[in-house]
């Protein structure tokens, strides 16, 4: 079968043996896979991210010793089970959770060796007990957003916003443009959103932002308390002796950018009792000056993959017609296409998520 692999941060397509299923396992045929920043991350710093995966936990997620196979928000076809009892038949249409749990451990799909192929690749394996039928004749192309979905789902989820919760989004990439995807759908707003690219900004408006704003006009803090004051006291968020909070309803910041100086950036402009949710994975050293959280008494979140109890409910979303995510989706290429799609999305004023058909 063809596979795209990253090889001494080289990205490039060969022929690679057909993967062979386990127990609990199934192998599909890949119909579509989306290109995560993470990918194009490990394009160019593969080493840095099992650097950094030992320290956090303890453990490398990528082999950097193995050409790497990447590949983790896609959609299959059934082509065989191992287990005659799965409800698996072939020609079923899949999603799945980007892991195989075998007996040596919990197996990454995405950033695996050249036996875990990943999604651009024309064949996989997948782990029937982590496995999803597409339901609802779902488009092919809209179920392969099921996974990043998922993480904007489990993102508004830490945030737990109440129905008056202003939100802020800073960023507007895939992952802010699903965020606030999602805070449409959960009828949470007005939604101000940020962005200093015009065409993300146009995008944000187009998924549910009700106000956008270029930063490098004017600042997002200044718009989102335009947007956020009441005068109903019912609807106020806290409220601060020294800064104050009267007239303005709670607000809920999602940082999806992550790079240095944005969480301090984030901590200088948020309102008295703010509730941020840091969503953008910075791998670099960052600095902030704790008194400034500790003053406004903010209430800061990390948050990182999802739930399978999300990743199921993001599905339905998709599937039932709840959740509109079609606007995210700027093409679709072939394999040997690959590469080009990587180096758009590495400078993306009009590309958000490209689509793979390693198949086609």
């Amino acid at each position: 079968m063809r596979s795209a692999i990253v090889e001494n941060n080289n990205l490039k397509i060969v022929d690679l043996p057909e993967p062979s299923p386990r127990e609990n396992e199934l192998l599909v045929k890949t119909l579509a896979c989306g290109i995560c920043g993470s990918d194009l991350h490990c394009r160019h710093h593969a080493h840095e991210l099992a650097d950094n995966s030992r320290q956090i936990i303890g453990s490398s997620i990528i082999d950097t010793s193995q050409p790497i196979l990447m590949g983790h928000e896609f959609v299959g076809e059934v082509l065989e089970s191992r287990d005659p009892g799965s409800p698996f038949r072939e020609g079923d249409r899949v999603v799945s959770l980007p892991f195989l749990m075998r007996e040596e451990g919990l197996v990454s799909i995405g950033f695996g060796s050249p036996q875990v192929p990943g999604g651009f690749s024309q064949q996989m394996l997948v782990d029937g007990r982590l496995t999803m039928k597409v339901p609802n004749g779902l488009d092919t192309g809209l179920a392969a957003l099921t996974e990043p979905m998922a993480v904007a789902l489990h993102a508004v989820n830490r945030g737990e916003p109440s129905r008056h919760h202003v939100p802020l989004v800073i960023g507007c990439g895939p992952i802010g443009l699903a965020i606030i995807a999602i805070l449409k759908m959960m009828n949470i707003g007005p939604i101000v959103a940020s962005d200093f690219s015009k065409a993300r900004r146009d995008l944000a408006r187009k998924v549910g932002a009700d106000v956008v704003v270029n930063p490098a006009e004017h600042s997002p803090y200044e718009s989102w308390q335009q947007a956020a004051g009441t005068e109903s006291a019912d609807e106020f968020g806290p409220i601060s002796p020294l800064l104050g909070g009267a007239g303005l309803r709670p607000s809920l910041i999602f940082e999806c950018v992550g790079v240095p100086g944005l969480i301090q950036n984030v901590c200088a402009g948020a309102p008295y009792g703010a509730r941020v949710v840091v969503v953008g994975l910075c791998m670099e050293q960052d600095a902030m000056v704790p008194a400034f959280p500790i003053l406004k008494e903010l209430d800061i979140r990390f948050v990182s993959f999802y739930s399978a109890e999300e990743f199921g409910a993001t599905l339905n979303y998709l599937a039932n017609g709840e959740l509109d995510a079609s606007a995210l989706i700027s093409d679709t290429v072939a394999l040997d296409d690959i590469e080009s799609a990587f180096d758009r999305l590495g400078t993306p004023e009009s590309d958000i998520k490209i689509l793979v058909t390693p198949n086609q």
